[in-house]
């Protein structure tokens, strides 16, 4: 029975790079620990919510939020963006080391490896420009250099806005006041997710052709950056 590849495919039992099904297996596991965790969490909030409110009133004692918030020590809005930026971060973290792998696997292919010491990785300029110049795919894209910016944000800065252009581009354009936290709702993450994902996709389909179709690096321009 011939097992030639007959193409890149991310179907079941299709044909990606060995970065590739890494990555989907990590993004598979966000998606499903966004999902898993949101939907148990807004349960137990609003099962302890109508717990507290089935209580004994006391006209002198606290209000129903000052006990609820009292009993699980932090806001359900509060649990929900930290669990949503830790989403973000680690998707950016999942892109890049994608990026990171896929492109040793091309070189592995050609006998050929990125020049560095110490166990430390390439550097990411470097490797967007080893997707650009060797392999003709983009993976800098302007929305990626947008979700690289919020994942800097929500990891330095803890998604403090501390600039007007900051709060134009991820705060709330709803609001009669200006934001000063990175707005974090459902859609944005799962957008950022599908965004990522879709790079990845297009960086996969041209490394395959390196790694298992007749595409060659050219290896003076390859020996040069890598």
């Amino acid at each position: 029975m011939s097992t030639r590849r007959v193409g890149w495919s991310d179907q079941p039992f299709g044909s990606t790079t060995r970065a590739f099904d890494e990555w989907r297996l990590v993004d598979g596991d966000l998606r499903t620990f966004l999902s898993l965790t949101t939907k148990w969490m807004d349960e137990r909030f609003a099962s302890l919510w109508r717990e507290i409110g089935e209580r004994p009133g006391d006209p002198e004692g606290p209000d129903h939020y000052d006990v609820f918030y009292d009993e699980v020590g932090i806001d359900s809005s509060d649990y929900h963006w930290i669990l949503r930026a830790a989403v973000v971060r680690d998707a950016v973290s999942a892109f890049e080391i994608y990026l990171e792998k896929a492109s040793e696997e091309v070189l592995r292919r050609a006998r050929l490896q990125w020049k560095l010491r110490g166990g430390r990785s390439p550097n990411y300029n470097d490797i967007v420009e080893f997707y650009r110049s060797q392999l003709g795919v983009d993976v800098g894209t302007t929305e990626v250099r947008r979700i690289r910016q919020l994942r800097h944000i929500l990891t330095h800065q803890r998604g403090e806005l501390r600039t007007k252009e900051a709060r134009e581009q991820f705060g709330s354009s709803e609001d009669t006041f200006p934001d000063y936290r990175v707005e974090l709702l459902p859609p944005a993450v799962a957008q950022v997710l599908d965004d990522l994902g879709g790079v990845v996709r297009q960086a996969d389909q041209a490394a395959w052709q390196y790694i298992y179709g007749s595409a060659r690096l050219d290896m003076k321009v390859a020996e040069g950056g890598a």
